[in-house]
């Protein structure tokens, strides 16, 4: 029997007069068995929930954006067939990006808003 099994078993059995230290360290082990159980748990769903927000926020923004300074671009289908011909290219379309105000009865509102091209 090993040295670490013997201190764990005598801590563990408890001579007759002893039974309340070992219900108290069966009470101590299942609590540190739940406590660490629940870390795993949460842990793994923080995980799971950020690389999903993650996935959901970057999948709408390109990683490579082509513009052109100052006026909307002239020959954009053009462009978009050089950029896809790019080795690595996974995809290319047009898009627009413009900024606009809603008014309502309770006042009004800045906004921006983006449109893809199918």
């Amino acid at each position: 029997m090993s040295y670490e099994l013997f201190i764990g078993l005598r801590y563990l059995k408890a001579k007759r007069k002893q039974t309340f230290i070992s219900v108290i360290t069966f009470i101590s082990i299942a609590g540190i068995t739940v406590g660490v159980t629940a870390l795993i748990i949460v842990l793994s769903v923080m995980t799971g929930f950020e690389e999903d927000l993650r996935e959901k926020i970057l999948g709408i923004n390109a990683n490579v954006v082509v513009t052109e300074l100052g006026s909307p671009m002239e020959g954009y289908a053009e462009v978009a067939e050089k950029v896809r011909k790019v080795n690595g290219v996974v995809g290319a379309t047009p898009f627009t990006y413009n900024q606009a105000m809603i008014s309502a009865p309770g006042g009004v509102v800045s906004a921006v808003i983006r449109g893809l091209r199918d």
